[in-house]
């Protein structure tokens, strides 16, 4: 529970009190249900807010949701945005290495094409939000996104010798890191689906495109890029629950 605890510390912005005590090495294992909490609080955000219009209710979420991480996922959607996008601008020797795009990724400095990511995943949430129906897939959404980024610490190769997320790499293990998150997802779901609040055909449906959607980001820059970083492990959240949110306006009230 203390590297739950911690887990909830550092990858949200809640009032949780001090972390100078706190250990992060394994919190990775705890992303899944990091999500939860997350999707828990949207959900009953979203009960409170009936009472406005659909659009307005949508932009109250998103906003929310950005407070209540702090905005950490988005600053790594608009650094890997820049970073992907710089060898459009580059000769084809510095094309033939990634040191040009992690070096554009580290800058400070967000460029036109990390403004673009950033409007584009937060235009896209808004609109699926707009036209969601089935609302208690919001409680899952972001536990796929971090099941998502839990895949690419897991996976793939970290790029960087000394980068802010490198102790996430080091101290993340298969199969032993997975197993948890993942079951603790198919726990809750299978719990939605018992329930009767959500019928067992859609909600199987969903739960198959969130989990190839998640896993499906990740590998997509890893192929890029040859590995991630602490920024991709941010965009992999934040496009993966983007995918999640397009997946479930799809489906509709019987």
């Amino acid at each position: 529970m203390r590297r739950f605890w911690a887990a909830l510390t550092f990858y949200t912005a809640l009032p949780l009190g001090q972390a100078a005590d706190l250990q992060f090495e394994g919190i990775a294992a705890w992303l899944p249900a990091v999500g939860l909490c997350l999707g828990g609080i949207l959900f009953l955000a979203s009960l409170l807010l009936q009472v406005f219009p659909a659009g307005v209710r949508a932009a109250l979420l998103v906003a929310l949701w950005v407070v209540l991480t702090g905005g950490l996922h988005l600053d790594g959607v608009a650094d890997t945005a820049d970073g992907l996008a710089a060898n459009l601008h580059t000769s084809s020797e510095q094309s033939a290495s990634n040191s040009h795009r992690l070096q554009v990724m580290s800058d400070s400095h967000t460029g036109a094409y990390g403004v673009l990511a950033l409007g584009l995943v937060l235009l896209l949430k808004f609109a699926a939000l707009s036209s969601l129906q089935v609302w208690p897939l919001l409680l899952l959404v972001p536990a796929w996104g971090r099941w998502g980024q839990l895949l690419a610490i897991a996976l793939y190769p970290y790029l960087r010798e000394q980068g802010s997320a490198r102790f996430l790499k080091d101290s993340t293990s298969l199969p032993g890191s997975l197993w948890p998150g993942t079951l603790l997802l198919g726990v809750t779901t299978a719990g939605l689906g018992g329930s009767g609040i959500l019928a067992w055909r859609p909600l199987l449906l969903w739960t198959l495109g969130a989990a190839l959607g998640a896993l499906a980001v990740g590998h997509w820059i890893y192929r890029q890029l040859g590995g991630h970083t602490g920024d991709t492990y941010g965009a992999t959240v934040e496009w993966s629950e983007a995918i999640a949110l397009l997946w479930g306006s799809l489906i509709k009230l019987s």
